[in-house]
């Protein structure tokens, strides 16, 4: 074995976000002297990583994991990198919500629950110090933050580990990623940088993992760490402006905006609706603002309320029409979860209105949808089970679900892929075309303001002939008819896609 871990983040190909993960866990145990090689790829980089780790016979290999059709990629790799003898540990959100059901699976040997950086410091001084493989791990004293397997079969998890008292201690690794693969546009502005300058949330949102993994705490880096870090980017790679990728940026208001004044870029990042008064829309334009993240996540104030997000009905349409009014250049994306246990039809008609009213207000304004997608331990966890929500037995379950399908019995999953592709094309990518398409684009607003996702054979016929000889003609209709946002601050969207 050596002493060099692989640190492992699969993605989809629109994802466009660097993975702050694996590069701070690599600041750890690069500080506890140990060597590490990052890997961020699609499920197409398995067999390169799989050649590489059969080659350099790593301490162990690290995965980054969150719920959905990105674990697959990454059960794929644990099953071929355990099957070498290699040590597989995962951890990330996903991880950290289910460790005891991770274990069962026969690939894993090890789960990270929560923050990472000071677990893996010391799982990696363990296991480089036996002579065995570290399956299991030979030590009387379990280790804080990490659950793992006896010898017998059973499993152990060493306790809560205790957050991070000062996140200056570590910091992301730029220098082990290419940073050009994460420039994103930005208004204007072409070289902007996703970074991350805080961990958690203070709210309460009944449907998010915050509430399980980061028990609503929120912390930030010191506002020198963040400046130093965002001016060492200018000058090694010429960003020119900046989006705070944050769970929540603005969790402490006042300092923030202090920060944001500070650092003097470019700027986006999320807010919550209660925040877009006229004022605090003067200072976003004032400090050049390009986009915000809105997470209204429904109109309905009963379903608001089930949710416990502390936010009123009439907020929504409130804080979007001041952005709109207040500054018409900066676009908004506005988040909402559809498909909630014990959701009515009349809450489901609500949010349908709303984002139709809301994308009305300004072509600026972005609506999306997400399909509710139940975590362990979360709130409405119990809910989800009282409505007859049965969570998958296996990883491979867990990789099925998806933000674009029903995850849940009481919800279609055709009729939920329908309202998502209908969502995708009118209010994510804001679709418009050429007059002889409007009979397609009458059919799609006619499904939304009727709810009518049943038989959804306008998609049916355009995946077909996307994958027809008819490709090409359909691409040239959709580049010389058809005007659309192509790259969304949700991740790319295309009416070919």
């Amino acid at each position: 074995m050596g002493e060099t871990v692989f640190l492992v983040n699969f993605r989809n190909r629109s994802e466009f976000y660097p993975p702050f993960g694996i590069m701070y866990v690599a600041d750890a145990l690069e500080q506890a002297g140990f060597a590490t090689e990052l890997v961020h790829d699609t499920a197409e980089g398995i067999d390169a990583l799989v050649e590489r780790v059969a080659a350099e016979r790593p301490l162990f290999v690290g995965f980054s994991t969150i719920t959905g059709p990105q674990l697959r990629p990454t059960i794929e790799a644990s099953e071929r990198v355990h099957a070498l003898g290699v040590p597989v540990v995962w951890g990330g959100v996903h991880a950290s919500i289910m460790p005891a059901e991770i274990l069962r699976e026969p690939y894993v040997d090890h789960v990270v629950v929560g923050e990472g950086e000071e677990t893996v410091q010391e799982l990696a001084r363990t296991l480089a110090a036996q002579d065995t493989s570290g399956i299991p791990i030979d030590r009387d004293e379990p280790i804080l933050g990490l659950a793992s397997k006896r010898g017998d079969g059973s499993t152990t998890l060493g306790g809560t580990r205790p957050f991070i008292d000062d996140l200056d201690r570590f910091r992301p690794r730029w220098d082990k990623v290419d940073v050009e693969r994460y420039l994103i546009p930005s208004g204007p502005y072409r070289r902007a940088i996703p970074v991350y300058i805080s961990r958690g949330c203070p709210f309460r949102c009944g449907f998010c993992y915050n509430e399980v993994v980061m028990k609503r705490t929120w912390r930030q880096h010191s506002d020198a760490f963040i400046v130093d870090q965002i001016q060492m980017l200018r000058d090694r790679h010429g960003i020119d402006a900046v989006d705070y990728a944050d769970d929540y940026l603005f969790g402490r208001p006042k300092p923030m905006r202090r920060l944001v004044e500070i650092v003097g870029m470019p700027w986006s990042g999320q807010v919550r609706v209660q925040l877009l008064s006229k004022e605090f829309v003067g200072w976003m334009r004032q400090t050049r603002c390009q986009w915000v993240n809105v997470g209204a996540e429904s109109v309905s104030q009963r379903m608001l309320d089930l949710m416990s997000k502390d936010q009123k009905d009439w907020q929504v349409p409130w804080g979007i029409r001041n952005l709109v009014e207040g500054a018409p250049d900066i676009e908004a994306n506005v988040s909402f979860i559809v498909g909630l246990p014990h959701e009515r039809p009349e809450d489901a008609r609500a949010n349908l209105d709303g984002i139709e009213y809301l994308c009305g207000l300004s072509r600026n304004v972005r609506c999306s949808v997400s399909m509710y997608m139940p975590y362990p331990g979360t709130p409405l966890w119990q809910r989800a089970l009282e409505a007859g929500y049965e969570p998958p037995s296996t990883q491979s379950g867990w990789a099925e679900l998806d933000l674009d399908r029903s995850n849940t019995p009481w919800m279609d999953d055709a009729e939920a892929r329908a309202m998502s592709s209908i969502n995708d094309v009118l209010f994510v990518g804001r679709s418009e075309g050429h007059w002889v398409l409007w009979p397609y684009y009458a059919l799609l607003r006619r499904r939304w303001r009727t709810g009518n996702f049943r038989h959804y054979w306008e998609g049916w016929m355009k995946e077909r002939l996307l994958q027809s000889p008819a490709r090409p003609l359909l691409q040239w209709a959709i580049d010389h008819l058809v005007r659309f946002n192509a790259a969304t601050h949700k991740g790319p969207t295309s009416e070919a896609g």
